[in-house]
């Protein structure tokens, strides 16, 4: 079996995305990088005259996010200490076209994701995301359905 160089996992802190992590650790050796990908949508709401405003500041976000996954690669590094693992953050409301970008600029070879993912609203058999990755990647994609 090809062993991969650089692994993308897309991570939002969900059990799907846990499971599809742990499937990344699986199909890596001390010569694989996993790259754990966090998208930050900013959360908005609409004031009673029509316009939409911030309800928490994109920099407060990032800054717990980091914190959140610098925690969690610390983690997978003291469990899993031959591997090499990064995380990666991004801004946007539109996560599959983010996740592409990041895997064609960045040369991984495949993606691993979870089946769902914490926010919007499920498809009857994908997410919505992993779905539109699915059809449009460049490499494999790996879709992960939880077991629990």
């Amino acid at each position: 079996m090809k062993k991969f160089k650089k692994i993308l996992c897309p991570y939002d802190f969900s059990e799907y995305a846990e499971e599809a992590l742990l499937y990344a650790i699986k199909l890596a050796d001390e010569e694989t990088l996993i790259s754990v990908l966090n998208i930050i949508q900013l959360p908005y709401a609409i004031d009673p005259n029509g316009f939409p405003y911030f309800e928490v500041t994109a920099g407060e976000i990032k800054s717990k996010t980091e914190e959140a996954l610098h925690n969690k690669i610390d983690s997978l590094k003291q469990k899993h200490h031959e591997l090499k693992f990064d995380f990666l953050i991004e801004e946007g409301n539109e996560p599959a076209e983010l996740i592409l970008k990041v895997q064609r600029n960045g040369g991984y070879e495949i993606v691993i994701m979870g089946s769902h993912g914490r926010k919007g609203l499920g498809r009857l058999l994908l997410g919505s995301v992993s779905e539109s990755v699915l059809r449009e990647a460049l490499c494999p994609v790996l879709i992960v359905k939880t077991t629990k």
